[in-house]
């Protein structure tokens, strides 16, 4: 099996090519549960981008650089989907390209940016795939590319997100005086809207070609439209993929399975937490669960324990949690798995109105799940512990006051 893809930077439109969402393994895309049409039209493109920002935050992958290839400069390694997630790690050229997959992958228009030495991404704020209509500032644009940063410092905010995605892995060592290097967390990652941040500051300190930087500045490459260039200049991801000669792994619903009895949830591989299943049945299971504090993922089940810290404007991936707990929890008779989800949907939909919110409602539904299963209830405590927003607030609240009857 092929675990990288190799870019000829020659062609940087070419990059394009290797945005692949048939690769992408279960792990960096939404679960069943989330309806991302719902998703969409309650908190827009950059509401659906954070949710899968959140995803593979979760996944408590490390940055590192590329591997060594004596080709350097005119060869670019790229790891796989696969890859990224059986290493644990993964460069800011990785991260893009995968990223940029899953946005396009839900119909999001997205972009991989690169300034020298360093790559991020972005989504349009106002378009999508199934509406493209006419890319702002056309005439900038070259067959899918642009070369001015001025350009796109104008566009970010109003027509773009830009996001840079190393703040989905671990690291506290980035330069502390580009973007990238700021604003990180104790576990060395970034909340969305802090990457969000990061990526409109790559473009707005970033120069002109010709000009001479200094410290902390870098020079304009280029951005490229990743639809544009595949559906429109001949750049289409080719039709065989590299993961199709087959490996040992098989990935559903954010679970990875590699053999009978052994299930990984966000990946073993990436040497992160494990469930372990004892039995065929899940009565009398025994779930090991380690500390994934700074993380973004949660275990529930009998004998589990795990601390989660969200931060501001993840409100999308703490549901995406709680939806993740449910499933790994163990069979109940007295409930099923249904039953909570239906309730934690209801209290989703009505947190998306923001301050509009009804604290009635969401009390009354959060005592309901309190009552068929409280495990679930304490989950969901740890999960708005952090968010600041207007319903992460609310949410506090009304779930303090379902715990304590």
């Amino acid at each position: 099996m092929t675990d990288f893809y190799e870019w000829a930077q020659a062609e940087p439109r070419a990059l394009a090519r290797y945005v692949r969402p048939q690769d992408l393994a279960a792990d960096f895309r939404l679960p069943t549960y989330i309806n991302r049409l719902d998703l969409l039209q309650a908190e827009g493109p950059k509401g659906l981008a954070g949710a899968l920002y959140g995803r593979i935050a979760r996944l408590g992958l490390n940055y590192d650089l590329a591997p060594f290839d004596p080709r350097s400069g005119v060869v670019q390694k790229i790891r796989t989907p696969a890859h990224i997630l059986a290493e644990g790690r993964a460069t800011c050229l990785d991260l893009a390209v995968a990223f940029a997959a899953a946005c396009l992958e839900n119909d999001l228009l997205s972009l991989i940016v690169t300034v020298e030495g360093h790559a991020f991404a972005g989504v349009s704020l106002t378009r999508t795939r199934q509406k493209v209509g006419r890319a702002p500032k056309a005439l900038a644009w070259t067959k899918g590319l642009l070369d001015d940063g001025v350009v796109l410092h104008e566009l970010a905010g109003q027509e773009f997100v830009l996001v840079e995605c190393t703040g989905m892995v671990r690291s506290l060592s980035l330069n502390a005086a580009l973007p990238e290097g700021q604003g990180r967390d104790a576990s060395g990652a970034m909340s969305f809207e802090r990457a969000c941040a990061a990526g409109a500051e790559q473009v707005a300190g970033s120069i002109p070609i010709g000009a001479v930087p200094v410290a902390g500045q870098r020079r304009f490459l280029y951005a490229l439209d990743i639809h544009d260039l595949q559906v429109n200049q001949g750049f289409a991801p080719e039709a065989e993929s590299p993961e199709e000669s087959g490996s040992g792994t098989r990935s559903r619903d954010g679970v990875s399975i590699r053999s009978a009895g052994d299930v990984q949830i966000g990946g073993d591989l990436t040497g992160r937490d494990r469930i372990t299943t004892t039995t065929t049945t899940h009565t009398g299971d025994t779930i090991t669960v380690g500390d994934i504090s700074g993380s973004s993922g949660i275990a529930i089940g009998r004998g589990a324990s795990a601390t989660v810290t969200t931060g501001a404007g993840d409100l999308a991936a703490a549901f995406a949690m709680i939806y993740q707990s449910i499933q790994a929890r163990p069979a109940d008779p007295a409930v099923d798995k249904d039953e909570i989800v239906e309730a934690v949907q209801r209290i989703e939909k009505e947190a998306g109105k923001g301050a509009a919110a009804e604290p009635g409602k969401l009390e009354r539904w959060a005592k309901n799940i309190a009552g068929m299963a409280p495990d679930i209830l304490e989950v969901m405590a740890a999960a708005f512990a952090g968010p600041a927003t207007a319903a992460g607030t609310i949410l506090k609240k009304v779930i303090e006051r379902a715990r304590s009857g």
